[in-house]
């Protein structure tokens, strides 16, 4: 079902079809938590800097979000503006041959999705079977790759998709996957077996966001 998507008070939210009910996205309530951590770095770099920075990375991410969804789909990327992009194209052609490699029966791609229980819904990047075993996947683009440790918030937003999936269908996907790409090609692939876990965290999350948001 398509979610209306709009935004209360510059936080992103997604509506049913003829609901009252609206929830805030994942991303909403984890850029809420992550928000100290992200002004501290900003005073550090500086506003100039911090700006150019994240237009960056998130040009980057969305731009190779796109040549995946593409090639996933079974579709010519050749054509498409994003593979004109040198850094971009580079990046792609690293991540190619491991997403041919682990990448099998696609179930959701870019799929939008809410969940009764949370109160929150979002946006899927991939529900698939990954080696074999169904995988909740999250494409992320980085400079270099990463201290496992700093992608532990990675996974509490996919146990969000992964608590929307199970709640809707009734199948427990077996694992999460941060699938990460590094500008100098470099591919980083991290696997977790225990949503529950970070299941804990995000509703904890999910929490202060209502209490700073009720205040």
């Amino acid at each position: 079902t398509e979610l209306e998507r709009f935004q209360i008070e510059g936080v992103r939210h997604y509506r049913k079809e003829g609901s009252d009910i609206a929830y805030p996205s994942v991303t909403s309530v984890l850029s809420f938590i992550n928000a100290p951590k992200f002004a501290d770095w900003r005073r550090r770099v500086g506003e100039e800097a911090a700006n150019k920075k994240t237009k960056h990375a998130t040009t980057r991410g969305t731009r190779l979000h796109t040549l995946f969804e593409h090639f996933l789909n079974n579709e010519d990327i050749t054509g498409l503006k994003e593979w004109e992009v040198p850094l971009v194209n580079l990046m792609f052609r690293a991540a190619k041959p491991e997403l041919s490699k682990h990448v099998d029966n696609i179930f959701q791609q870019e799929t939008q999705m809410s969940s009764d229980r949370l109160c929150l819904a979002g946006t899927v990047d991939l529900i698939c079977e990954w080696d074999g075993e169904l995988a909740v996947v999250d494409f992320k683009t980085s400079e270099k790759t990463k201290p496992e440790a700093w992608l532990e918030g990675y996974f509490v937003q996919l146990s969000a998709y992964w608590a929307m999936f199970s709640e809707k269908t009734g199948v427990v996907p077996k694992k999460l996957v941060v699938f990460l790409v590094a500008e100098n090609g470099d591919i980083q692939i991290v696997e977790r077996r225990n949503p529950l876990d970070y299941l804990k965290t995000l509703r904890e999350y999910v929490s202060q966001f209502i209490q700073f948001r009720d205040a």
